[in-house]
C-alpha cells in the first residue's frame, strides 16, 4: 500500500532575452504528476569519486518509476547510467547544474532497474532520489 506521493511539480518557460522587455515564447506547466509510492531513498549530497562507480541501490522491488539526479559540483561531468526495464544500459552526461528526471506516475510499464554515477573530476556531489 502506499505511502508516500511523490510530486512532480515544475514548469518549462521559454522567453526571448534578445527583446526588452523579453517575451515569454511558451510556458507550460506540468500539471504535478504524481506517483503512490511505497519506499524512496534520497542522498542530498552523494560524493561521486573518481574513479570508482558509485551504484545507487534501488529500493525493495529493483524497479524504481522515479529518478532524479542533479549535479552540484561546480566543475567536471557526472556521467549518469541507467538501465531501463527490459533494455540495455544507456549513459548521458551532466555539465554542473545539469539534471536528469524520469517520472511515470503509475508503475504500469516502463521504470528503471539499475543507476550509477560516476565522475570525470576528482569528486563530485550530486543530489539522488529514486522512488518505487
Amino acid at each position: 500500500m502506499a505511502n508516500l506521493s511523490i510530486v512532480l511539480a515544475a514548469n518549462i518557460t521559454e522567453s526571448d532575452v534578445s527583446l526588452s522587455p523579453s517575451p515569454t515564447i511558451v510556458s507550460r506547466s506540468l500539471n504535478n504528476p504524481t506517483l503512490a509510492a511505497t519506499t524512496s531513498f534520497y542522498d542530498p549530497f552523494a560524493q561521486v569519486i573518481n574513479p570508482t562507480t558509485l551504484v545507487i541501490t534501488l529500493p525493495v522491488s529493483g524497479t524504481v518509476w522515479v529518478v532524479y539526479v542533479k549535479h552540484l559540483g561546480i566543475a567536471g561531468n557526472l556521467t549518469v547510467t541507467f538501465t531501463p526495464t527490459g533494455g540495455a544500459p544507456e549513459t548521458l552526461v551532466l555539465v554542473p547544474g545539469g539534471v536528469f528526471v524520469y517520472f511515470q506516475p503509475s508503475e504500469g510499464a516502463g521504470g528503471i532497474t539499475a543507476l550509477s554515477l560516476s565522475s570525470s573530476a576528482a569528486t563530485i556531489p550530486a543530489e539522488v532520489l529514486v522512488a518505487v
